[in-house]
């Protein structure tokens, strides 16, 4: 069998242009979506990815603002700081960069309020989802779902296995898929790093996502002949072969699964490039929404 290789470019292309395409025509009505990036301390990598959104946002039409505060914040700072952020008509969208500074607990970002919870950072938001109420889902688990529409791969009545139970990707993903709507109505199975005999659930996916954090733990002959591959996984593993001393892999043993998969994301390129379109794209939907609500 020949698998075909689901690449994040073309698909981030796609959102992209429709993010440019929104932004214009609310510039037009006199709307300027603005998405606010709060950075507590001075992490790198939160450098990096912010760096990344502004960029990313400069080019479509999204204006984004980066709001700091030093590491030596007391928890009252950051909570009005994202609580003001919530209550400025003028902001459309927030997410807050972790990891945060120690003695600044994730229960901060429950401040942000959920129409401008654009990455589904909250509880509240997570909650939503599970309702099966409308809410933002994090970009990561959108990913997994524009991945699969946008290429054209069918997800009611499919039975999809998710490997991993995080509040980024497994438990709001697996929500998001059982509901009764559009690009929905899976069969969903959640297994995790404690599962017991995990390739007896892997073996029976029709869709596969796998997003535990443990380096190629998917093997060959853990996937069934057919199944469409989601690979969720970033890690870092020891290669004195390259250049960096280290290469980046995913949760599944890529070349195992080729011929085995009617199709798989690959590591990196895969996923992880939709997400930074895909929070300009709430925005740009939190910004609509806020601009057929004012006066």
């Amino acid at each position: 069998m020949e698998t075909r290789v689901l690449k994040g470019k073309p698909v981030a292309a796609l959102i992209r242009e429709e993010v440019s395409t929104a932004s214009a025509a609310l510039r037009d009505r006199g709307v300027v979506p603005t998405l606010a990036i709060m950075q507590v301390g001075d992490d790198p990598s939160s450098k990096i990815y912010s760096s990344s959104i502004q960029k990313a946002g400069g080019k479509l039409g999204v204006d984004v603002i980066l709001s700091t505060l030093p590491a030596s914040s007391s928890v009252p700072d950051v909570t009005e700081r994202i609580a003001a952020l919530g209550t400025d008509p003028s902001i459309h969208g927030i997410i807050v960069l972790e990891p945060l500074p120690q003695g600044i607990p994730s229960d901060v970002l429950e401040e942000i309020p959920p129409a401008k919870d654009v990455d589904g950072a909250t509880a509240l938001s997570l909650g939503l989802i599970v309702a099966g109420r409308p809410a933002y889902a994090p970009c990561t688990a959108q990913a997994v779902v524009e991945m699969l529409v946008r290429s054209g791969i069918e997800i009611s009545g499919r039975h999809v296995v998710i490997v991993g139970r995080s509040p980024v990707v497994g438990r709001p993903l697996a929500n998001m898929l059982l509901r009764k709507a559009d690009n929905a109505n899976a069969t969903v199975t959640v297994c995790h790093t404690r599962t017991r005999d995990l390739s007896a659930h892997t073996v029976t996916a029709d869709i596969l996502v796998a997003a535990m954090g443990v380096p190629e733990a998917i093997r060959g002959e853990m996937l069934a002949n057919g199944v469409v591959v989601i690979d969720v996984g970033v890690n870092r593993i020891d290669d004195p072969s390259s250049e960096r001393g280290y290469r980046v892999v995913g949760d599944v043993a890529y070349d195992e699964a080729l011929g085995i998969a009617a199709a798989i994301t690959p590591v990196p390129g895969g996923v992880g490039t939709l997400t930074t379109s895909l929070l300009l794209l709430n925005t740009i939907d939190a910004a609509t929404k806020a601009g057929v609500r004012a006066p």
